[in-house]
Formats: C-alpha cells, structure tokens, sequence
C-alpha cells in the first residue's frame, strides 16, 4: 500500500469512527457463569458460554492434553466477530473479558431476554445417554431436558415438525460421542471491551469430540450457527478466533499457517518442551472446515480455480499475531483494531508484509504470517525468518488470530461455522507439524463428515488408508528461480492427482496434472517468466493426501 493509500485510510477509519458512534445496548444481563468440561477421548477442555473457550485460571486445566496428564496445549481463546450495519462498525470480541456475548436468544425484534440468568446454561449429550435407552429403555435427564424449544438440534423421529417427543422417536442430534450445546446472544449489555456498537447476533454453538478419532489425532470441534437478529444487513463481515496457545512451557513456541489447508498452528521451537511435554513436543493447530458464504471479492477463497462462484466458502482468510513485546504488533487489541486483525491488517491498518517480523520488512504484502514449511526449512518461518539470515526467531508467549470472511449476513439469515483444534504429536517438534499437517489435510477432504455422531458402530473406528510406500514429491529446482523451474513426484500406486501452483493469498494460478495416474516418477515443469517476483505455493493432492512446497520466483 502506498504512503498516500494509507494516510487516506486511516483518516476514513476516522472519520467513521467520530460520525459513527458505538450505539447503546439494550440489555442489563449479568455476566455468563456456566462452564463444563468436554473430556471424551485424550482432551480435557474448559469450555464457557460466554464467547470464552479454554481459560480456567481456577481449576488450572484448559485444555489439557493428553487427558490427566496435567500439561495444557493452550492456555485461553475466544470467538471474534466484526462488521458493518449501516457503514457502522460492530464488533463482539474480547481476549481475557470482560466477554461480549450473554446467555439466551434474542425475540423476533433483536432484543435480550430480560433476565439472561435463565438461560445460563451448557447442556449436554452423550452417547451413554442413547445406550441407556436402548439397555433399558428409560430417558436420561440429559435427553429430557434438551432445549429443542431455544434450537438445539434434534433428528425427528415422529415426522410431526415443531415438538419434541421421545416417546414418538424425537431424539437430540449429538455430534460425536459427547456434545456441549447452548444459546448466547451479543446484545446482552454494553460491550465494554471493544467499545462498540453489538451486531445483532443469536448465536447457537455445539462443541463436540469422537471417543475414536476419525483422521488419526486428538480432535475437538467448534460449531458456530449465527443468525441476524438485527433490522439491517451485516455487511463485510469477518469472524475468527484469538489464541493463546501454550505448548506446555508457554514461553518456547512458534507459530505457522498453511492457507491451502485453512490452518494456523503453534509448535515448539526445538525437540525439548521444559517444564512441560519432555521429549518430542507436539503440534496443534486450528483449521477451518466450514465457513460462511463468501460475498464478491475476487478472491478464490476455495482453491478450486473458479472465482466468486455460488456457494465459494470464505475458508481461512488471514492468520496473524501479537505479543507483548512490540507496539505496533500490539497487546490487548480492542474494537476497531480487531477488526483489521480479522482482515488481516496490523491493528493501525497497516498491511502484512512478507520477511522478518512481517512489519514494514518488504513491499510484499500478505495476509498470512509465517506461511514457509519449517519441516523443510523453506521460505519464511520462524526458524527462518529471513532469506537474509538463518538465525531463527527469539521465543517467546505466542498468540495469533485466525479468522475467515468477508461475508453478508442479511436480516433473519443465518449462517455456519466449523472449526477443529487438532493435536498431533511426532517423533519429534519438526515431525509433529508433518503429522498435523497430514491430518488436517484428511479432514479437509470430507469437512461434512465430522458433522455426524459417533454413535455410529464402527464409524469412527477406522482410519484413512495409507500408500503402500511413501509417496514422494520433491522440491522445485531451481529454487528460487527467475524464468522455468521443474517438480517432480513419485507415486507407490495408482492415484487421483492434481499439482497446482498458488501465490501467496491462495490464488491458483495454473494446474501442472490432473487426474489418475499409474505408479511411476513425473516431472512438470512450471514457467514463471510472466510472474512477479515473489512466493509461490506448489500443492501436490494425491488421493486423500496433501503436501505444499514453497517456490520462490526471483528478480
């Protein structure tokens, strides 16, 4: 962005903000209490109803993994939302509270209940609440006392819409093996953390986990359904999640992205976690599955070669961070820097660029930090934060926002969100984000899968097939290159393939192969002549697997 691009931006941030005023809410709800513990499988996480997830400074277990182990992979994080109504910006977020969203549904008019303590409240399901019924055949309270009338879901058994009857064959619908569902709302009282206006938002929320994980790693999911309440649309939206991972020692990670795969992730920064995991530390990431409907921006938010299509999900749009060290990298982001943190923005506005700490280091600008291997040491990553150098990052507490957007929600409409925190851990730190990556990359091929129960016998129990050999797909030479440079793969069978090059904001710019192919070795060659100078990504898709180089197109 130029100088003067930039001047005029800020000064329309504002000017918005002084002929915009937050406006005043219209609820006096007190502030959400309920908590339970999701603890099916190897995870024990704290989870809130108030926008909060993870921080429990009392019990001292947020998200404990593996389960009983006493050592937590992340220390807090919260669900951020922002975006215009009426060219006013709105926004409902927090990091450490006080929490913007209140217990309970808005009516037909967008307003609060008057008393949100009613409805404070995390129900529960579970598959031993299903096997009870069928031992015995009596209702667990948990079955009797699902909330269908507030919109928890149920699968209709008695073919009659608008009720609940057991007895008729009504059930509630559980998403894996245990599921935490409640109803908050955004409009409960003042929003004294970002000091803005609220959206409007009902917002229902199941958290869920497999006893048995699908894709091979320790899962949790986050599902997100929100509805307008609000009289005007909600325009250039953008929603994600702030994280503070801690990988058992808080004070020794790095983080990474991987746009293709929709996923920001925090890993050690070498093969020993002190005071923590010991030996081989592990990897956890969040990643995107489902996400709204994206509105006209040019982008290919999906990476199927099409642009703006019907139904194009958002999918990841930024992954940056914060710490506690820097200004202008910033501490406690509130309001309208928020919203440029969800846009990929530094919370002044101005843009990422690539090298270095991504602040002013080049004129490359992107919206992902960090988004180089670090298994294979390419392009930027913390271990290698310039081409310049390979003196790796100063560790420290780190802390990182993903989000996805923009999207338009229009008044009474709704839409959904799926996210999962994924852990995997390795032989050793740099083999943890290869296992992490592998998995996430299973799960992005059938999103729609873990929208299920796991009450399913056997469903959940097998794991995705493996190649009778590994599957090898090497890096370009040359690399970096100024004209030509060639890729080469090998395949131990016959296999569904597609090589694509992307550039950096997860644009596709060609397919080198496409379609089945025998066992064999394959080189294709990639002319970057009519390129610009910069970074590119090669993604090699083979069958259900997926691997990402980094290709650097010189001056």
């Amino acid at each position: 962005m130029k100088k003067a691009q930039y001047l005029t931006s800020v000064l329309s941030i504002f000017l918005l903000a002084i002929t915009h005023p937050a406006t005043a809410q219209v609820g006096t709800c007190t502030e959400a209490q309920a908590q339970a513990t999701l603890e099916v499988g190897n995870i024990h996480a704290s989870i809130f109803n108030n926008g909060r997830l993870f921080f429990d400074n009392n019990a001292g277990k947020s998200y404990e993994v593996p389960k009983g182990s006493g050592v937590n992979s992340i220390f807090a994080s919260t669900f951020l939302i922002g975006g215009l109504i009426e060219d006013t910006l709105r926004i409902s977020s927090s990091t450490f509270g006080p929490y913007e969203f209140w217990p309970g549904p808005l009516d037909a008019n967008g307003n609060p209940p008057s008393d949100c303590s009613a409805y404070d409240r995390i129900w529960e399901i579970k598959t031993s609440d299903f096997e009870q019924y069928e031992g015995n055949g009596s209702f667990s309270s948990n079955m009797l006392n699902w909330p269908w009338e507030l919109g928890a879901p149920i699968i209709d058994g008695d073919g009659i819409p608008d009720n609940y009857n057991l007895e008729g064959g009504d059930r509630p619908e559980l998403l894996g093996d245990q599921m935490l569902w409640w109803v908050m709302n955004d409009r409960g009282n003042e929003h004294k953390w970002s000091k803005e206006g609220a959206i409007g938002l009902e917002v229902h929320v199941s958290v869920y986990a497999f006893e048995h994980a699908k894709s091979g790693g320790d899962i949790t999911f986050y599902r997100y359904l929100l509805t307008n309440k609000n009289k005007s649309p909600f325009k250039d939206a953008y929603l994600g999640f702030f994280a503070d991972p801690d990988l058992g020692n808080f004070d020794d990670d790095y983080i990474g992205s991987d746009s293709l795969l929709h996923l920001g992730y925090t890993y050690n920064s070498d093969s020993f976690d002190e005071e923590g995991y010991g030996n081989a530390p592990p990897a956890l990431g969040y990643t995107f599955l489902i996400t709204p409907e994206a509105q006209t921006d040019t982008l290919d938010n999906d990476h199927d070669g099409e642009v703006d299509e019907s139904g194009e999900q958002t999918g990841m749009y930024s992954f940056s961070f914060f710490d506690r060290s820097a200004i202008l990298l910033g501490e406690e982001p509130a309001g309208r820097e928020t919203y440029n943190r969800l846009r990929g923005l530094w919370i002044h506005g101005h843009p990422i660029t690539v090298g270095g700490n991504g602040v002013d280091y080049s004129t490359q600008q992107t919206r992902f930090m960090y988004p180089g291997d670090p298994t294979t040491g390419s392009f930027w990553t913390e271990i290698q934060p310039t081409l310049e150098s390979n003196i790796p990052n100063q560790t420290f507490d780190r802390r990182f926002v993903i989000s996805g957007g923009p999207f338009t929600l229009e008044p009474g409409e709704s839409t959904e969100l799926l996210m999962a925190v994924v852990w995997a851990q390795g032989a050793n730190n740099l083999d943890s984000v290869r296992k992490l990556k592998g998995i996430v990359g299973n799960m992005q091929s059938t999103p729609e899968s873990y929208l299920t129960s796991g009450y399913r016998p056997g469903q959940f129990d097998q794991q995705p097939p493996t190649p009778e050999s590994p599957l090898g797909f090497d890096q370009n030479f040359p690399n970096p290159f100024i004209s030509t440079t060639t890729l080469r793969y090998s395949l131990p069978k016959t296999m569904d393939v597609r090589l694509a090059v992307y550039d950096l904001l997860g644009r596709e710019i060609t397919v080198l192969a496409e379609g089945a192919q025998e066992a064999g070795i394959y080189t294709e060659a990639f002319d970057g002549a009519q390129m610009p100078p910069g970074v590119y990504f090669a993604r090699l898709e083979a069958d259900h697997l997926q691997f990402t180089k980094l290709m650097v197109r010189g001056q």
